[in-house]
């Protein structure tokens, strides 16, 4: 097996051709030692990702109540309904669905219809994404063209005072973001933490939205992502706040799910990641 540094080499040469491999490979050791890329990085170095998904409705409401468990929040007021009910909903609703209609691939497309069943949930008041944050407010990135979020957020304007602080709470290199980052790897989630699905407040209170994407992953891929980082380390200890999750925690937000067609059987999720915490506190505890 390659080591990680050589798999992200080979990836950045495919990904962009002609660059100079020795460019690709000082790229790939400085992603690798980014402690924010180090935990995030199984699904990405995975040879053979899973494609058995998790239910995204049961998956979201799900995550919801884990990350409650950890101390870290989530959107509040989710909630399944139909497409006419979600076109009932006003601007302050953020709505996600699968435009294709096969449930699955959950997104969120404001002026779009919505069809099928629908996640619903109200807009986080007074908070915006990292993204818009560094876009707007930072200006330490350019525009996207397109982006029809933004108007969401327009009402956003936080004091010097506020802006240091959220600046703290977003760095990469933080317990904050890291501790969003254990959270998601623990979830499952193949969307990765990034500044599109974090939210903060002017308290610099951070915010994990968008779990939808989820797969049932092998044993495997959590005892590389164990082996990838030093047992010694500030973000080996990072991981041991899952570790203070129990299986009675998972059953119990697997009971939170509603009993809704949308949601279908939650038991393989139940097992799953009664299995997955029993690992995680093997591999913390070595």
């Amino acid at each position: 097996m390659n080591s990680p540094v050589e798999e992200l080499t080979q990836r950045l040469l495919k990904k962009f051709p002609g660059i100079p491999f020795q460019y690709a490979k000082a790229q790939a050791e400085d992603l690798w030692a980014t402690p924010v890329f180090r935990i995030s990085s199984v699904w990405l170095l995975s040879a053979k990702r899973s494609t058995n998904w998790i239910n995204p409705y049961a998956m979201e409401l799900f995550s919801a109540g884990i990350l409650r468990r950890l101390g870290l929040r989530a959107v509040d007021e989710q909630f399944i309904c139909s497409a006419e009910q979600a076109r009932e909903l006003t601007d302050n609703y953020v709505v996600k669905f699968d435009r294709d209609g096969q449930g699955h691939n959950l997104t969120w497309n404001p002026g779009a219809i919505p069809v099928g069943w629908c996640l619903a949930s109200k807009l986080v008041i007074d908070a915006v994404s990292l993204d818009y944050f560094e876009r707007k407010i930072l200006r330490s990135r350019a525009e996207q063209k397109g982006e029809s979020r933004g108007k969401f957020y327009v009402g956003f304007n936080p004091t010097p005072a506020e802006i240091e602080c959220i600046k703290q709470s977003m760095a990469m290199d933080g317990k904050k973001y890291l501790d969003i980052c254990a959270a998601r790897a623990f979830l499952a989630c193949r969307c990765t933490p990034h500044y599109g699905n974090i939210l903060t407040t002017k308290q610099g209170e951070l915010i994990s939205i968008d779990h939808v994407h989820a797969y049932f992953e092998s044993a495997e891929n959590l005892r590389r992502l164990f082996g990838f980082i030093d047992p010694d380390s500030k973000l080996f200890k990072i991981l041991g706040g899952v570790a203070g999750l129990t299986e009675d925690d998972i059953s119990a937000a697997v009971d939170e799910i509603p009993k809704h067609p949308a949601c279908g059987s939650t038991a393989e999720l139940r097992e799953y990641f009664c299995q997955r915490v029993r690992l995680w506190k093997e591999l913390y505890a070595r």
